[in-house]
């Protein structure tokens, strides 16, 4: 009896402490599971907001640049029908006008010849009357309020001193807001746009009863005094899967501590593991939408240049074709690298096997990045083996390999001021530049993606993290290899090898 007793006690003190420890182990990871939830939900939530704001912006900005090239196209000292027909044929200009300093809006008449335009006289008295001390020669645009209606009001100085100006015909452009909006919500998110009283302007879908916005943004960068709000409206698969996990980890901590004890921990690791790949993906998606928007920006920025004739000189016009061809390189490499690596990730990347000789393919890649290398200060050195170092191989892909590490150093290693690009006699290609090097716990870790592993040289290099990745995983699939080394006297050594050599 006191063995039985004495078992009884032991199973109990197993027991209760079991117990305890997996109601605690479960309380945290619940908590670590709801942080990922909120987390999900708060970078989910940024990355449509940033959908709508760029699509909004974007018919903002069509149809002021319509009406700005409608103003422009009258003469300088336009006559009333001339203003007239520009409000009746430009979809986007509502109504036009014309004001003169010490005579005021000499059109449309004073108190107006329609209904419209007594409305719009009335709408922008305070305008008129304080005058255009800051009119410019280049278009100034102003938002305006009456009531809670927004309105948009631009105007230029024509030659003569007086000023020409338009107010955007609203209904036009925000005709366009509610395919913007379903394009940015997909079929995972509820969206709608308010005015500054709160009163719904457009909306995706039916807003979830009695349930808060998971996130509101204010507009003002695009539509002073309104905001928009975001539901999501099903949960993320992460969710659903740590939500299972953490029943099964409790009904298993109930029977056995050392089981219990081992699913809790590697749930708490996975969902840590899961929290670091959304953080990673919400900063390659940030990363790449800059990367993205900084080369079209320039493009657009010169293409405009050239377009409206500011470009004075030859030199100036092959200047501006100067950075719009160099940022749609920029742009071309950005895209092909997130195409690349969309088909390894998907294991839909082909190559096309065949026996080429290896000098021939760097020595081109290499070349065809002599003038950037160059242009960010370095010496490029290209030297090959005098004997053919053929191998079976993607002659594209080995190309992107050698463009991919010239890009690497070129971001990271331009304070070198040179850089090597080898094919040795014994075919290795070896990529050697003089900047600070790889720390040796890094030299694996640079072939992951999205991982830049110096925070002060990814500050002032601008990238996604996928180069050296893409370079590691096409050389993989054509049988080869990729590794980091460090340089002998400073520096990193990126080799490049294939066997099977002819």
């Amino acid at each position: 009896m006191k063995r039985r007793s004495h078992i009884s006690v032991a199973v109990a003190m197993l027991a209760v402490p079991t117990l305890i420890f997996a109601w605690v182990a479960a309380e945290m990871i619940a908590n670590d599971i709801a942080f990922l939830s909120a987390r999900s939900a708060e970078n989910d939530a940024a990355l449509v907001e940033s959908r709508v704001s760029a699509g909004l912006a974007a018919c903002v900005d069509r149809a002021k640049h319509a009406a700005e090239t409608a103003v422009a196209s009258v003469s300088a000292n336009p006559t009333a029908d001339a203003l007239a027909e520009l409000s009746r044929s430009e979809p986007y200009v509502r109504n036009a006008f014309r004001w003169v300093a010490g005579r005021g809006v000499v059109y449309p008449v004073e108190r107006g010849a329609t209904q419209e335009e007594r409305r719009f006289l009335g709408r922008y008295v305070t305008l008129f009357e304080e005058g255009f001390r800051k009119a410019d020669r280049e278009f100034v645009w102003k938002s305006w309020f009456e009531g809670d209606r927004l309105s948009f009001v631009g105007w230029r100085t024509a030659a003569d001193g007086s000023v020409i100006g338009a107010e955007l015909e609203t209904v036009a452009f925000l005709a366009e807001f509610p395919s913007v909006l379903s394009d940015a919500a997909g079929d995972g998110f509820v969206l709608e746009v308010r005015d500054g009283s709160g009163g719904a302007l457009f909306k995706t879908g039916e807003v979830p009863e009695k349930k808060a916005p998971d996130a509101v943004f204010t507009l003002s960068s695009v539509l002073p005094h309104r905001t928009l709000a975001v539901w999501r409206t099903r949960p993320q698969g992460s969710e659903v899967e740590g939500l299972g996990a953490l029943a099964a980890a409790v009904a298993v901590g109930a029977v056995l501590f050392l089981l219990f004890a081992a699913g809790a921990i590697m749930l708490v690791l996975d969902a840590r593991r899961e929290r670091r790949e959304s953080e990673k993906k919400t900063s390659f998606v940030s990363n790449v939408s800059h990367e993205l928007k900084t080369p079209l920006t320039s493009i657009r920025l010169c293409a405009e240049m050239l377009s409206e004739g500011r470009a004075k000189d030859d030199a100036a016009k092959e200047r501006y074709l100067g950075v719009i061809t160099k940022e749609s390189e920029r742009l071309t490499r950005l895209v092909d690298n997130v195409l690349d690596f969309g088909r390894l990730e998907q294991n839909r990347r082909k190559y096309d096997l065949a026996d080429v000789d290896l000098r021939d393919v760097v020595r081109d890649a290499a070349e065809s990045q002599r003038s950037r290398v160059e242009a960010a200060g370095m010496e490029l050195a290209v030297e090959v083996a005098s004997e053919p170092a053929v191998r079976r191989v993607d002659r594209d892909a080995v190309s992107q390999i050698v463009v991919n590490l010239v890009d690497n150093a070129v971001k990271y290693a331009a304070d070198g001021k040179r850089l090597d690009v080898k094919v040795g006699s014994n075919g290795a290609v070896t990529v050697v530049d003089r900047g600070p090097g790889v720390p040796r716990r890094d030299r694996e870790r640079v072939f992951e993606r999205f991982y830049r592993c110096d925070d002060s040289l990814a500050a002032k290099s601008s990238g996604s993290g996928l180069g050296l990745s893409i370079a590691r995983r096409l050389a993989e699939g054509m049988g080869g290899s990729l590794v980091c080394n460090a340089r002998e006297g400073g520096g990193a050594e990126f080799k490049l090898e294939f066997g099977g050599g002819r």
